[in-house]
């Protein structure tokens, strides 16, 4: 069966359509993912470009220019929606500047038909171009978690690369019998390959999305929406993990447990905007601290922050939490035109065989020690016998 451009054209508008609408509709269900409507908006241009070149079998200006500008623009829009799905800081100027560059060759070659050779070659140069840019910024800018996926679509894009690379070796080829029959054939096949690269690209862009779903989801079950800290659940399990390693290397842990004082009578007093405000307000402070290496710093309820501090003896965690306890009553939160003194207790726990567990028990010990006697104070659970507090 013969396929002419301009079933090839109404095919691929077929399956451009269907893939534009789904992401379309996709965008509206996931708000959250910016790259949908820019990759969706990709598709819509890139199923205007086979409208436009299959209805025009004479490559007239139809095709050969506006055609051909709404593929660049295309391409340009599918590595804008990558560049933000992998949060790589790329500016729209340049895409757009490199469709303005294959714009004006277009043109050129309109105004001056160059041999059918030439011109085949060019076009297969710029897809190349595309390609290689997609394809350093899935696999060199992506971050850990969605290089998985991120491979995957590269792969599509090395496949459509190679595609070019066997089609310019074809033509370049001597001893052709029919070079006008040749010249239809590629365009037949680059048609159906763009047909079945189109359907691979959104599969690939989905799983994307996907992969970036999922690991969205798993920071938020282990983020503190109010501050963005590490919650409870993830303090545990980080924690833990940290301090068994230092028991198996017989290294001291410490961790610190911080409470605000007063801060149901500030959410009384000031409303509980001025409460989320002082919760910020002790984040700042607690992360302009300079901590050791390791350490953890997570909300690990309400008013409640722990501190977990790896490798790090009592001594040196008594030190740092009076550093942060002078800090945080040095400086009062600043709601509006108010100013709201906030003041922290902390409890202290450090040793060499305590599991996480204990240490936190200890520590919060030491800390309803540290409220009962006057707050706004450290105190240290060592063992049962030894304690040290500053006032």
């Amino acid at each position: 069966m013969h396929l002419d451009l301009f079933t090839l054209g109404i095919m691929g508008l077929a399956v451009g359509a269907t893939i534009s609408l789904s992401f379309t509709l996709l965008g509206m269900v996931l708000r959250g993912m910016p790259a949908l409507p820019i990759w969706a908006a990709g598709f819509w241009v890139l199923t205007a470009a086979a409208l436009a070149q299959g209805l025009d079998e004479k490559q007239s200006l139809l095709s050969a220019v506006v055609g051909s500008g709404l593929i660049a623009l295309s391409n340009a829009l599918m590595l804008m929606g990558i560049a933000v799905h992998v949060r790589y800081p790329l500016r729209w100027r340049w895409p757009m500047l490199l469709v303005g560059v294959f714009l004006v060759i277009q043109l050129v070659f309109v105004l001056e038909p160059p041999a059918q050779l030439y011109e085949a070659l060019v076009f297969g140069a710029k897809s190349v171009v595309w390609d290689v840019w997609m394809i350093w910024v899935l696999l060199r800018r992506s971050p850990r978690d969605l290089r998985n996926t991120c491979a995957f679509t590269a792969t599509i894009f090395c496949a459509d690369m190679a595609f070019y690379f066997l089609r310019s070796a074809v033509m370049l080829a001597p001893g052709t019998e029919s070079q006008v029959l040749l010249a239809t054939q590629l365009v037949s096949a680059n048609y159906l390959f763009g047909i079945v690269c189109t359907f691979l690209l959104s599969t690939g862009f989905t799983l994307m999305l996907a992969q970036r779903l999922t690991l969205d989801l798993r920071s938020m079950a282990r983020t503190d929406g109010m501050t963005g800290l590490p919650n409870r659940r993830a303090v545990i399990e980080e924690g833990r993990r940290a301090v068994d390693a230092c028991r198996a290397r017989g290294e001291t842990s410490s961790v610190l447990l911080l409470d605000l004082d007063g801060f149901k009578a500030i959410n009384d007093s000031w409303g509980h905007a001025a409460g989320d405000e002082v919760l910020q307000h002790f984040v700042r402070l607690m992360r302009g601290i300079h901590l050791p290496d390791g350490a953890l710093l997570a909300r690990y309820g309400g008013e409640e922050f722990l501190v977990v501090l790896p490798a790090i003896d009592a001594a040196q965690a008594i030190v740092a939490a009076e550093d942060m306890r002078s800090r945080v009553a040095a400086m009062p939160a600043q709601f509006g035109t108010h100013r709201i003194p906030v003041t922290t207790s902390v409890g202290v726990a450090g040793a060499a065989g305590l599991e996480f567990e204990a240490l936190v028990s200890a520590a919060d010990a030491a800390l309803y020690r540290a409220k009962k006697l006057g707050r706004n104070r450290v105190e240290w659970e060592g063992s049962r016998d030894e304690a040290v507090s500053f006032a």
